[in-house]
């Protein structure tokens, strides 16, 4: 089941072009040098360590879309066999086994292993980082103290809220072990590069951060929903009913042992905690995501493993644990429905412009004018974004100049930009109508582009228009 869960994602990343987030690691990792990477680095949102990752991938395997995507899915595979192979004499193996295939059944799984973004390796060191913790509270020591937190550090320097859990972590420790604790504060110094980036890019978060700039939701119980069963991968509700049922069935029967052999006290201590500090993060950024929208499921990914892992845990307590963790698995594997994710998987492309770029290298344009229409534009650098749109003609060996154009909000992007595009020129407009200029105003269908050869491709909420050069 491990390897067909990794074969079916070979099969559904088949053909799918670069959607617009991956367009930016792309443009990011493929820095002609350092000095511009690290630039880049600093201006993007998130945390700087996959994009290293990935510039140094990229140097020795390319840009293209698969291999921009192959990291994703090697993470994710490592993720999944952690279980396995991590030092954890006190899990059985039925229990090891059981969490590797949650980890790769796990459904949000499937589309953050074929995506050019952090969140497999955020996954993978996630995942390393819960074994690490166990280990930590079982015999805290300045060795394990320092293994767990490097992983912590790595992953805040993947993607920052990777703190929240890591706290709640540290919390922990602190309040189970106290002076014990306190003395390992040598191992504080991993967490050096994390909070020293940090420092260094927060006067770039704090723009992200203005409200006529964030894009989140706010809070409803709908999205909550969401967010709460975000972890277990999936809100079917006849799914999540049966998933509770395995549960409270393996609580209330007679217990079986959970760990290979009889736990230490201090050993099912851990156990407890790696488990509740999931919980505990899971509740914590529920509330902050409603005293102020920041928070999109993604984000969550952290908070995963713990939750999987608690699962696997009540699943192995009662009485017949191998029938109680298979039904577990089952639950999952009954989640994931290949045409659907394939479906979704084709509509979020949709959110991107490599289709665009091919229509304007295919034109006899000499320049592109390109924009992204979105409120997080409104801070962007314009070389950056003139990168980004010139990302894919780049890559294909076309050196056009671009303008970046970023529209202000209620403008008519329409007027805008058929004024400011040379009769030579190309154009690119990304979209999405429920914010930002497009919101108001969009290519109108059927197209009154006049004297340009143009295509607009767009669904519900998402759109992109792509033009040739006016024809005489």
């Amino acid at each position: 089941m491990l390897g067909g869960g990794f074969a079916l994602r070979i099969w559904l990343g088949q053909g799918l072009p670069l959607w617009l987030d991956e367009s930016w690691t792309g443009m990011i990792a493929t820095q002609p040098n350092w000095a511009s990477f690290w630039r880049e680095a600093w201006l993007d949102c998130n945390p700087p360590l996959y994009y290293a990752f990935m510039a140094l991938w990229t140097g020795l395997f390319g840009a293209s879309d698969i291999a921009l995507r192959a990291p994703s899915l090697i993470f994710a595979l490592l993720a999944a066999l952690v279980p396995l192979i991590a030092p954890a004499p006190y899990l059985r193996r039925q229990t090891r086994w059981a969490l590797a295939l949650l980890i790769a059944l796990w459904l949000p799984g499937f589309e953050i292993s074929l995506d050019a973004r952090g969140y497999a390796l955020l996954l993978l060191l996630s995942v390393v980082q819960l074994f690490a913790f166990i280990r930590l509270m079982a015999s805290p020591t300045r060795r394990s103290a320092l293994i767990w937190a490097s992983f912590a550090s790595l992953a805040a320097l993947t993607h920052y809220h990777a703190l929240l859990v890591s706290g709640v972590q540290g919390l922990s420790l602190l309040y189970v072990h106290r002076a014990r604790a306190l003395a390992l504060w040598p191992a504080a110094l991993a967490f050096v590069p994390a909070f020293g980036w940090l420092a260094v890019h927060a006067p770039r978060l704090a723009d992200y951060a203005r409200p006529d700039v964030a894009w989140y939701e706010p809070m409803t119980a709908k999205l909550a929903m969401q967010f709460a069963t975000y972890p277990l991968g999936t809100a079917n509700s006849l799914i999540l009913a049966v998933i509770a049922v395995i549960l409270l069935i393996s609580l209330t029967s007679k217990q079986a042992p959970v760990t290979a052999q009889p736990a230490a006290p201090q050993m099912a201590r851990a156990l407890f905690w790696a488990v509740l500090a999931s919980v505990v993060a899971l509740a914590i950024a529920l509330i902050l995501g409603t005293l102020r929208p920041m928070l999109t499921a993604r984000y969550l990914v952290p908070i995963v493993p713990g939750i999987l892992f608690g699962l696997v845990l009540v699943g192995a307590r009662g009485r017949w644990p191998g029938p109680g963790l298979a039904a577990l698995v089952l639950c999952f594997a009954l989640a994931v429905n290949p045409l659907a994710l394939r479906a979704q998987l084709v509509d979020k492309t949709r959110y991107g412009f490599a289709p665009a770029s091919a229509f304007v290298a295919a034109s006899s344009a000499r320049h592109l004018v390109f924009t992204w229409d979105h409120p997080a534009a409104r801070i962007l650098d314009a070389q950056s974004l003139a990168k980004l749109g010139g990302f894919f003609l780049q890559r294909e060996g076309y050196r056009l100049p671009v303008t970046a154009v970023r529209l202000p909000p209620g403008r008519d992007g329409n007027a805008l930009l058929q004024r400011l595009t040379p009769r030579d020129a190309g154009v690119i407009w990304v979209y999405n109508r429920a914010r930002a200029s497009a919101a108001r105003h969009r290519p109108p269908v059927p197209l009154l582009w006049h004297g340009r050869n143009c295509r607009l491709t767009h669904g519900a909420w998402i759109g992109t228009l792509a033009c040739g050069p006016q024809q005489d």
